[in-house]
């Protein structure tokens, strides 16, 4: 069994995924906000040590983005050392038990998985109907893009900022 530690980590210190299979409607978001509010931080998300002292966030994206509109300073996170492969495994395979993800946001990260990966991925027989009827589609799209010359694909480098937007006092991500 691998090794893990449950720390408080600074938010300043996370850097959400660079995708993520799932996806929550802003009343969901409203929904879990109001839950932090209420009940606290109850459930610690699952980060991996990255290059610089930082942390990417494997399962909990939403919750994170949560605190930090709440303006949350520190995160409670369980830290797992993970190669990259089994981070996507573990990304994949949370996001399914914790719901339904959306079969467009889903197929890239399957998209880069070999056969032995993709073999070690939980799947329910309606996500893997879905994500077939949605293969086709994508490999016509894909069909007629011309990829750009070189693509980022590296883990995101910077702190993920959070607002008021002084015209509608909402909170927003920031662009800087």
């Amino acid at each position: 069994m691998k090794k893990t530690k449950l720390q408080l980590i600074p938010a300043s210190k996370l850097l959400t995924l660079k995708r993520n299979p799932q996806y929550l409607t802003p009343f969901q978001m409203e929904s879990l906000k109001s839950s932090m509010r209420r009940d606290g931080f109850v459930v610690p998300i699952l980060v991996t040590p990255t290059k610089g002292g930082k942390f990417e966030v494997i399962s909990g994206n939403h919750r994170f983005m949560a605190a930090n509109e709440l303006g949350l300073k520190e995160i409670p996170c369980v830290v797992s050392t993970l190669s990259a492969r089994d981070a996507k495994r573990l990304a994949v395979n949370l996001n399914t038990i914790h719901g339904e993800p959306n079969p467009e946001l889903l197929a890239p990260f399957l998209a880069e998985m070999d056969a032995e990966l993709l073999r070690e991925i939980h799947l329910e027989p309606d996500a893997i109907k879905s994500l077939a009827e949605f293969d086709e589609s994508l490999g016509k799209a894909l069909a007629e893009l011309e990829l750009p010359d070189s693509i980022n694909r590296g883990s995101p480098s910077k702190y993920t900022h959070v607002c008021k937007c002084p015209k509608c006092g909402v909170n927003h991500v920031s662009k800087t």
